[in-house]
């Protein structure tokens, strides 16, 4: 079995590596992505809305150009261990779509990005490292433009003009303050209205509503959060290590930063968040943080203006959802 990676280099011409030492197992991620719905006497529901990506993962060794005569090497001659990094490296910091072929499996091509990757130099001039790949997707836009659905917004009729924005945000959202959302929603008919009762002389608000008009009420739905694929593996390794049980959407929720609190990753801690954080910091993912990973915690708090104490709590981690 072969593991090869093949892209263009800065000078845009197509290389490909053969990764020489092959990894003891290779992890594989695919999940199921669901819509939670809120339903009148059935209360939550989930129902299938499509799948999150693929994910691949494996922790091996660039070894030295001294060793190159060891017969389990793979790809021919061995090249220096930079030469395999530099290529990684350009691929990951330039966002390239790489191949990633891995011979006499089902996973023989595909087309992925490098999501992270994270090595050091040993004593004896190997490069231990570890590497995150993701399925790379195009997203196709249809430029022809669309009337906006009305699946997802409702219609309502005032019935006093002592209705305000505020009452009907309330009723529609349970929330008072979001208020601007059904105004912005409605601006050119509010807008029209006040205008002409200004000219008649009448002191009115900007957000006055009257009797009988008919608003457009957005849907309560928040807007859609950016997915963080450091989130999504921070979720994996949460409900791994059983701190909590979150779902596992790449979204920084309420729930997943509650249980990110119950996170202490310090001298002696073993786990699947271990293994985040060592990955975040750039020493060896074997979740069990020892004195290096320690290091690494600080010098990765240093950066980043954190209290340096070498423990990975909630502060240290949500910077490194970002």
């Amino acid at each position: 079995m072969d593991i090869k990676l093949s892209g263009v280099n800065k000078n845009n011409q197509n290389v490909t590596i053969t990764i020489p030492l092959l990894p003891e197992e290779i992890s594989y991620s695919s999940t199921a992505r669901f819509q939670e719905y809120e339903i009148l006497d059935l209360g939550e529901v989930k129902l299938p809305r499509g799948r999150n990506l693929n994910t691949y993962s494996w922790d091996a060794a660039f070894p030295s150009i001294n060793r190159e005569n060891l017969s389990f090497l793979h790809g021919g001659k061995l090249q220096k261990p930079e030469v395999y990094i530099n290529h990684i490296e350009y691929w990951k910091n330039n966002q390239k779509k790489v191949n990633l072929m891995i011979q006499s499996t089902a996973f023989n091509q595909r087309t992925v990005y490098i999501e992270e990757f994270s090595y050091r130099m040993t004593s004896i001039g190997d490069y231990q490292y570890s590497i995150s790949l993701v399925d790379a997707v195009d997203l196709i836009l249809n430029k022809q433009k669309k009337r906006a659905s009305s699946k997802n917004t409702k219609k309502y009729k005032v019935k006093s003009n002592k209705e305000t924005l505020r009452d009907i945000a309330k009723r529609f959202y349970g929330d008072g303050s979001k208020y601007n959302r059904i105004y912005n929603a409605n601006k050119s008919l509010i807008d029209k209205r006040n205008k002409a009762e200004k000219k008649k002389g009448r002191k009115v608000s900007k957000y006055k509503i009257y009797k009988g008009q008919v608003l457009t009420i957005p849907s309560a739905s928040k807007t859609t959060s950016k997915k963080n694929s450091s989130v999504l593996a921070l979720q994996k390794a949460i409900n791994k290590d059983k701190y909590a049980k979150v779902s596992e959407t790449g979204i920084l929720d309420s729930k997943t930063k509650v249980a990110m609190k119950k996170v202490l990753i310090k001298n002696g801690k073993r786990g699947e968040v271990v293994k985040f954080v060592q990955g975040k910091v750039g020493v060896t993912k074997d979740g069990i943080c020892g004195s290096k990973t320690v290091k690494g915690i600080k010098s990765y708090q240093r950066k980043h203006g954190l209290k340096v104490d070498g423990i990975a709590g909630y502060n240290t981690l949500m910077k490194m959802m970002k």
